[in-house]
């Protein structure tokens, strides 16, 4: 009996034996980043133990940085059941389903860590950012505001809170918080682009400009940036600069026609009106906007002030068709008088725009009184 016991006993003490060295084996894995080693051997530790915190850490972090996510993720969400507020557990699961864009479950662990570390600004602009990511911008504005507070140097929530706050046309609010992340860094790039498109908004073309200008060379504009700082060049008439950010949008679908367009703005200023015409024609053919009727009016108002009529007429026509505006009747009634030898076309026009919503007292009566005149000179031609 005393021989079994001591058999037992001995047996028993082998295997802690064991088991102490293969967690020391686990570990020296783990720290020498040996993981998929460290994983096998921590899995062989906690099916003999299923209640030691450090190793599920260490095991669902090995896991965590050889990819293998549904591992981790089991092994995190174990070790969160045995410790509700472990910090890398829940860490590490409000990383893992941010990482796999489950924005519910990220949001869940968020919350938690919050909950458990209210001190940790962190987690309050990372709440934040998934609840911007959701389309949620009440309970983002509040996380980034509350991130803010515990720490006004973070740039991401700096960042993030302007963005909602451009989105809500705040922008007092956004070139205030802006103003303070530039006083931290000038150079920047989020928070001047941010900062020129708040301008950009609000018409003030030439603060766009300047803060485009800041980050030009230290980052490479995308097309619709080319863009906006073209147009804003445009209206101040800085017309060189202009039209060389605009060339660079031409090639891109998504702004081809803008920049077409205000190309044609930039060279007719400039007094180049075959350019101008060139560049409102390519807006045309590129237009699928609602600007499209624009675009045909500036081509016929180029092709009238040339005395080209013909050409003139059609790019009226696709105007009205487009847009409806009752003054291009009046342009399409003077254009006809001039150029067709039927004189019942121009008197349809101009009737139409008489019987519109248009109120302009000179164009009305220069219409009836043009009216008169024709049917008078088609009568006494009969």
């Amino acid at each position: 009996m005393k021989v079994a016991l001591l058999c037992l006993l001995t047996t028993v003490l082998l295997s802690q034996d064991n088991m102490v060295s293969a967690l020391t084996q686990a570990h020296n894995a783990f720290d020498g980043q040996n993981y998929a080693e460290a994983l096998s051997l921590f899995q062989t530790a906690l099916a003999e133990d299923s209640t030691d915190t450090k190793v599920f850490e260490r095991a669902g972090l090995s896991a965590f940085r050889l990819g293998d996510l549904p591992i981790a993720k089991k092994l995190f969400t174990s070790l969160v059941a045995i410790d509700s507020a472990h910090m890398i557990g829940l860490s590490s699961l409000a990383t893992i389903y941010d990482q796999e864009n489950n924005t519910p479950k990220a949001i869940k662990y968020y919350h938690s860590l919050i909950k458990h570390y209210p001190d940790n600004a962190i987690n309050y602009r990372k709440l934040a950012q998934q609840y911007q990511r959701a389309g949620l911008p009440k309970f983002a504005l509040q996380y980034y505001a509350a991130a803010l507070d515990k720490n006004d140097r973070d740039s991401y929530a700096i960042k993030g809170l302007s963005e909602l706050y451009l989105r809500e046309r705040r922008y007092a609010a956004a070139d205030s918080l802006l103003t303070h992340g530039l006083n931290q860094d000038s150079i920047n790039i989020s928070f001047n682009l941010l900062m020129a498109q708040s301008k950009y908004l609000q018409k003030a073309y030439d603060s766009t400009a300047y803060y485009m200008e800041v980050i030009r060379g230290k980052y490479d504009f995308r097309p619709h940036q080319n863009k906006m700082i073209g147009y804003a060049y445009v209206q101040i008439d800085s017309l060189d600069k202009a039209i060389f950010y605009l060339t660079q949008a031409i090639n891109d679908p998504g702004t081809k026609e803008y920049a077409h367009y205000n190309l044609g703005v930039a060279y007719e200023k400039k007094g180049d009106t075959e350019y101008a015409l060139h560049h409102f024609q390519e807006a045309v053919k590129a237009g699928i906007s609602e600007d499209i009727d624009l675009y045909h009016r500036n081509v016929a108002r180029l092709y009238s002030g040339q005395e080209d009529l013909k050409s003139a007429i059609p790019h009226y026509q696709d105007a009205y068709k487009y847009g409806a505006d009752p003054i291009v009747l009046f342009y399409l009634g003077r254009a006809s008088d001039n150029y067709y030898k039927d004189k019942n076309i121009a008197i349809r026009y101009y009737t139409k725009f008489l019987n519109s919503s248009y109120d302009h007292p000179e164009y009305k009566d220069y219409s009836k009184k043009r009216i008169r005149y024709l049917k008078e000179y088609q009568h006494q031609k009969n």
